[in-house]
């Protein structure tokens, strides 16, 4: 195996660490906060001004997480352009997949 590959395969795993843990974490977040929102609208008289916080909230939180999860996916396709480059740059001796 190439060391390109291995970066490749490196690359790939924290890519996926990364995306799905956010979309995990997220999902935890928004739960928990979800609780106290819940009892909180309860309140007559609080309602309406907390529902529209918690629909504020529910939006920033998932904006910053997609704002991870878009920025590692730039990152990605940028390290995958650099390793195709590099790749192209080897010589044909180190595609020789027998380490």
């Amino acid at each position: 195996m190439t060391d390109t590959k291995r970066w490749r395969g490196l690359k790939d795993i924290v890519r996926d660490a990364v995306t799905h843990g956010t979309t995990a974490i997220e999902r935890v977040h928004l739960e928990t906060s979800r609780r106290p929102f819940a009892v909180l609208e309860q309140l007559p008289t609080l309602s309406k001004p907390v529902a529209t916080i918690h629909q504020l909230h529910d939006t920033v939180v998932s904006t910053g997480y997609t704002s991870v999860r878009t920025v590692t996916a730039v990152v990605d396709r940028t390290l995958d352009t650099g390793l195709d480059l590099l790749e192209a740059r080897t010589p044909a001796a180190e595609d020789d997949d027998r380490g």
